[in-house]
């Protein structure tokens, strides 16, 4: 009995240890082979991968830009980088780098404990060989096959290859964002000389860029940059790499960057360069830069001509503020035309994307509609006199600007068309600030809000950039339908297959009669209140908006399928515009007539086979359910010829007045 069982576990032994050499030996002849497959890491025989241009292509099939990735690269030896550059880079990318065997199984169980307490992803576990090793033959592909490839040829890569070696061809390789690969491109990029010649600022400042070239681009994202470029210094701090005073030295150093060479005149520069940072941040990098993609946008090149002659036009001095634009096609969400500034070639932030700014009363449409959802009607009567009221704060006090046309008491539709503060502030204190965030929120304003009653004069903790603008006056255009602007149609690779593609959809987010009645009453702001400079021949609806000092000016409206916005103000922000041309620049001057100014030609020349035909809802015109009255402000009553202030606008049936002033 105990020999048979002694024999059974003799052969389940021999099993065992059979299935483990056949085990070991094929892993031994795995890794072999793979071992077999590195290459020389001379520099002048690195097998990059082979790259195909990327094409990006306007509405009507023309090319706007070609993206290549070599054109941008420049091999140099590790000895023409600076020690505080490799420091830098190892610091923030991998600081076990010099202690660890090409896999840090230490700096795994670290980046998971970070991860799973911060609840996403804030480490990552590969290092700088693994690193090399996907850059020159695992590629992104995320299989379980690939990272056991990446890291036994990591190890073997490290066992036959000097770290000096492997860390120069990672700064060689790596992108650092805006087309640069490697350090050497990226140095001259960003600072205009030399890798060999940065600073130690400017050293942890392209450390930092590796792991987003997007989102820490110090020229679209500077104080992202800059944080993060403080938190490279941080780490290197604590690894002993410099000292204190060499990081207070470097943490008080302002990101000076080197002016951009000239875009060779490329058309539509800042739509071009949104378009590219949307797709690195969904597609990557590499995918861009090498993958042979054929970008198809949804820019009108007619349009977009249009809208840089208006743009400038207007604002022609180098002194003179600059205009940002954004119009967008309301039946599709599409952006037809885009401008982000003066001179992309001197300034790429793109303030039609990015500049966050204040929108002032541009803002009130969505008390507006947030107050027409509650059941307030137009003619319902408000106190124009200053106001104040208690907040958490403090006292909020409210004043009228000097171009508003006040009395006692008016209406809320005269208050909207010349755009009153007193009754907006009352108005946003009946409805609820919290409600005018989430209405904003639904109708396209993504940047985030804090309910703060301020809100209703576009008193904003964080501005918003013209493209929110744009997008959420088009759901008012739209007969109160949400559509998410787009500038992308699809995405092809090289072999035709579509890699991205926007989903469209509609969602209903207001009413169809508050829309109509809001569309009716921003009609009259153009037609007679504050944005009658931006009349056209056509239905067009719009608001003015100008903060206080004058900083920022706005008009954002529509007409037909098209709604627009247009910013004006001073790229550095928090400068005054009193003396343009001899104006005070407010929405109603410079914006407005750059806004008619480009509507008036987009209008009759714009030509969208995807678009459906504009429906009443689309205009703002008027349907069967609303009839179309001339009010007396001051009586309330129907107008007669000889009532001073008079508004026409469309209301129910139910709620109309029948009988007619008497008093004037």
């Amino acid at each position: 009995m105990l020999a048979t069982r002694f024999e059974r576990l003799l052969k389940a032994a021999a099993a065992l240890l059979s299935v483990l050499a056949v085990t070991f030996t094929a892993a031994g002849l795995y890794l072999y082979g793979l071992s077999r497959q590195l290459p020389d890491l001379d520099p002048q025989s690195v097998a990059f991968k082979p790259a195909e241009t990327s094409v990006v292509y306007a509405a009507d099939g023309s090319v706007l830009a070609e993206w290549h990735a070599e054109q941008d690269r420049t091999v140099i030896p590790i000895e023409q980088m600076p020690q505080h550059l490799q420091d830098a880079v190892v610091a923030i990318e991998d600081e076990r780098f010099y202690q660890h065997e090409g896999v840090d199984l230490q700096g795994i169980v670290r980046a998971l404990r970070a991860n799973a307490s911060s609840g996403e992803a804030v480490q990552g576990g590969s290092t700088i060989t693994q690193q090399v090793v996907k850059l020159l033959f695992t590629g992104n592909e995320r299989t379980l096959a690939r990272k056991v490839k990446e890291a036994l040829l990591a190890y073997q890569l490290e066992a036959r290859t000097d770290k000096r070696r492997v860390l120069e061809t990672y700064l060689n390789l790596v992108y650092f964002g805006e087309g640069a690969y490697g350090v050497e491109s990226a140095a001259k990029r960003y600072f205009g000389k030399r890798a060999a010649d940065l600073d130690l600022s400017e050293a942890a400042t392209l450390a930092g860029v590796i792991a987003s070239p997007a989102r820490y681009d110090p020229i679209a994202h500077p104080e992202a940059a800059r944080e993060r470029r403080d938190r490279v210094l941080r780490k290197m701090r604590e690894l002993g790499m410099i000292s204190e005073e060499q990081f207070a030295a470097a943490a008080a150093a302002g990101i000076k960057l080197a002016a951009r060479p000239d875009a060779g005149g490329q058309f539509a520069p800042y739509f071009v360069e949104h378009v590219k940072q949307q797709l690195i941040e969904r597609l990557g990098s590499e995918t861009v830069f090498e993958g042979g993609l054929r970008v198809h946008t949804t820019l009108d090149p007619v349009l977009q001509r249009h809208a840089e002659e208006a743009a400038h036009a207007l604002l022609p001095d180098k002194d003179d503020p600059e205009a940002a634009l954004v119009c967008l096609d309301t039946a599709t969400g599409d952006v037809l035309a885009m401008v982000g500034g003066r001179d992309f070639s001197k300034g790429q932030f793109n303030l039609a994307v990015q500049g966050k700014r204040q929108p002032g009363s541009a803002f009130k449409p969505f008390v507006l509609v947030t107050a027409l959802a509650q059941g307030v009607k137009p003619t319902d009567v408000f106190e124009a006199t200053p106001y104040s009221t208690r907040v958490k704060d403090g006292i909020w006090r409210v004043q009228n600007y000097e171009n508003e046309k006040t009395a006692p008491a008016m209406t809320l539709a005269a208050a909207t068309n010349w755009s009153v503060n007193a009754v907006y502030a009352r108005l946003v204190m009946k409805v609820g600030p919290d409600n005018v965030v989430k209405m904003a929120q639904a109708m396209g304003i993504d940047t985030r809000l804090e309910p703060n009653p301020a809100i209703a004069l576009g008193g904003l903790t964080t501005g918003v950039s013209p493209l929110e603008m744009a997008s959420a006056y088009s759901t008012l255009a739209t007969g109160g339908i949400r559509r998410e602007p787009v500038a992308i149609t699809k995405v092809t690779d090289r072999t035709g297959a579509v890699v991205l593609a926007p989903v469209r959809e509609d969602r209903r987010v207001i009413p169809a009669a508050v829309a109509k009645t809001a569309s009716a009453m921003l009609h009259d702001v153009v037609e007679q209140g504050t944005g009658q400079a931006a009349k056209l021949p056509v239905w067009a609806a719009g608001k003015t908006g100008t903060t206080q000092a004058y900083r920022d000016a706005w008009f954002v409206g529509w007409a037909g399928r098209l709604c627009t916005a247009v910013w004006v103000g001073y790229r550095e922000g928090q400068v005054s515009m009193t003396d343009v041309h001899g104006i005070k620049v407010t929405g109603g001057s410079f914006p407005a007539r750059i806004w008619q100014r480009f509507m008036s030609k987009a209008i009759a020349d714009y030509q969208n086979p995807r678009a459906s035909d504009a429906s009443a809802a689309a205009t703002g015109s008027a349907d069967a359910s609303l009839a179309q009255v001339r009010i007396c402000t001051q009586t309330m009553l129907l107008a007669n010829e000889r009532c001073p202030d008079v508004v026409e606008i469309y209301l129910d049936p139910s709620v109309a007045p029948t009988a007619r002033c008497t008093e004037h």
